[in-house]
């Protein structure tokens, strides 16, 4: 188990790659699709390994921080509560496991900054070429379908497909602003080809795909990364006005040249990017999310502590018939499932170490690592007003908070204590005390 495996130029003890394998990377989905692409089995495999997950976090309950300790138990407290209504009102010890994996991606998060630690994972560049292998993979064996059409396609098992000739589900897509803005790190601050080459090929997926909530994520993260970078001079404002002002004039080369061989291509972007401005637009898919806020936020406010729970999960849909009765609400955003479900508390407790880090965002001293991590991190705030938000996400967002507490361990280990440093070569004055005694000695 102490064999050594290099992968992307990252070296890997077998016990390390098999822990991540099974444990982190099968939770993204086009990823689990290519090693077994069975939805069923796949969603099986991981209501069990969040269940072996949190007992192994109680198990190891007081190796952990204080913080993850208190955050673990809060968890805890509403996993316990809900078993608790369970058996007195249904007489089952959980009528339904889906109210425990709606939770689980806060204990997600602990479970994946200890591993971390545990090893002393650097493991961002490897996810970035992670992220970047494995679509390239996956549209070389199921991208045959592709098409900038929104028609729907027929399939018997969805996965991680989008259900229409896109192909990839945006949550997949979204994901790949990891790389994109890994990429673009390594080009402005090392100035390579091959880095600015990887960087507009994500630029290029993430926009093909056409999920607007990729695109306004994207933007976003793009915004929040430029923000951290100059104001902890990882980047020059000047090399950060050049970029801007390159990359102004590449769009409107880019914009000639589609307009006059392509001359629908413009309108049918531009008409597809609107819909960000005006989401609850009648003929727009977003509409659907704005009927679903619409519907349930009155019932959100009937029990605004602790939600709805299994009674919510059980009740009929209010908003469509098309759905197995006692399947749950089916919801497209994340924000409206956890208050639905979970109340406010609930909706506080598992995006918590996601404003933290977008408080984070405030601070000096963050490194490029954790710019780009927190970027991502609190794009994906911007990613849940449209879809439930992949279990992955919240494994890199504990991956964020574990290079934030690396680079602050750093920190302290590089100035222990708080003492300034005299230049012996300098000619220090003395006292008087210390002249007569040199007098004396003399």
């Amino acid at each position: 188990m102490n064999y050594v495996i290099k992968i992307f130029n990252y070296e890997f003890e077998v016990k390390e790659i098999l822990l991540l394998f099974f444990s982190f990377f099968l939770m993204e989905n086009i990823f689990s699709w290519l090693v077994l692409p069975n939805s069923v089995v796949i969603l099986l495999y991981e209501k069990i390994l969040s269940l072996l997950i949190y007992a192994l976090l109680l198990f190891n309950f007081p190796k952990l921080k204080t913080s993850e300790q208190v955050y673990l138990g809060l968890v805890s407290f509403f996993i316990v509560r809900l078993i608790f209504e369970s058996m007195v009102d249904y007489g089952s010890i959980f009528q339904q496991l889906t109210l425990y994996t709606i939770l689980f991606p806060a204990i997600f998060i602990i479970y994946v900054k200890c591993i971390c630690r545990s090893f002393d994972f650097d493991i961002l560049e490897f996810i970035a070429k992670f992220y970047l292998a494995t679509y390239i993979i996956f549209m070389l064996v199921y991208g045959r379908g592709f098409s900038f059409s929104l028609d729907s396609v027929e399939m018997d098992d969805y996965g991680p497909f989008s259900g229409d000739s896109r192909i990839i589900h945006a949550r997949s897509i979204f994901m790949m602003i990891i790389p994109m803005l890994w990429f673009f790190d390594k080009y402005l601050r090392e100035r390579k080809t091959a880095s600015l080459v990887a960087f507009i090929f994500c630029l290029v997926v993430i926009v093909i795909h056409q999920h607007r909530s990729v695109w306004a994520s994207s933007l976003f993260a793009l915004g929040v990364y430029f923000f951290i970078a100059t104001r902890n001079e990882l980047i020059h404002f000047s090399r950060t006005a050049k970029v801007f002002w390159s990359a102004a004039m590449v769009l409107l080369l880019v914009y000639f040249i589609v307009s006059q061989l392509f001359p629908g291509t413009i309108e049918f972007f531009a008409d597809r990017f609107s819909e960000i401005l005006d989401p609850a637009r009648e003929d727009g898919t977003g509409k659907f999310r704005a009927d679903q806020r619409r519907v349930y936020f009155p019932m959100v406010l009937e029990r605004p502590f602790f939600g709805w729970t299994f009674e919510g999960f059980e009740m009929p849909n209010p908003l469509v018939d098309w759905w197995p009765e006692k399947t749950g609400q089916h919801f497209h955003e994340g924000f409206m499932e956890m208050l639905f479900y979970h109340g406010f508390l609930g909706l506080i407790l598992k995006y918590f170490y996601v404003l933290y880090l977008g408080y984070k965002a405030f601070f000096k001293n963050i490194d490029e690592k954790s710019a780009i991590l927190i970027a991502f991190s609190v794009a994906g705030l911007i990613f849940s007003f449209n879809y439930v938000l992949p279990l992955i996400y919240w494994g890199v967002v504990g991956v964020c908070l574990y290079y934030l507490e690396r680079t602050a361990s750093t920190a302290a280990d590089d100035h222990p204590y708080d003492i300034e440093y005299i230049n012996v070569n300098e000619t220090v004055p003395q006292s008087s005390d210390q002249r007569v005694i040199e007098t004396v000695n003399d």
